[in-house]
């Protein structure tokens, strides 16, 4: 399923509304789109969807760091775990933008980050 830029802005506007975030958009053209939604400092949900690709990329980053990730592209996804941030574990479906904002910040307050 195709996801525009436009959608994908909306969406992480919605999320940064709810959950009290910061949005800046880092870069936007007509198929790409590369957003940010900070916790804190160097704490923030990293957003980078290109639309011809049918791809969305998110990750939690601390330090420049990806501590927490979901990928898809073309149909296929698959997770970086919070507990191995490098491995690649399959999924059968998408996560949306308020999903994986809303289980990043449950494990940020699991793990004591918040």
């Amino acid at each position: 399923m195709k996801t525009s830029v436009e959608e994908i802005l909306e969406e992480a506007e919605r999320v940064a509304i709810e959950y009290g975030l910061r949005l800046i958009e880092i870069e936007r053209l007509e198929n790409i789109i590369s957003l940010k939604l900070v916790i804190d400092k160097e704490l923030f949900i990293q957003i980078y969807g290109n639309s011809e690709k049918e791809k969305i990329n998110l990750a939690l980053v601390f330090s420049n760091k990806r501590l927490y990730g979901f990928d898809s592209e073309g149909g296929k996804y698959h997770c970086h775990s919070f507990d191995d941030p490098d491995s690649h574990v399959f999924l059968n479906e998408r996560k949306s933008v308020k999903e994986f904002a809303r289980e990043s910040l449950m494990l940020l307050e699991k793990r004591g980050f918040l």
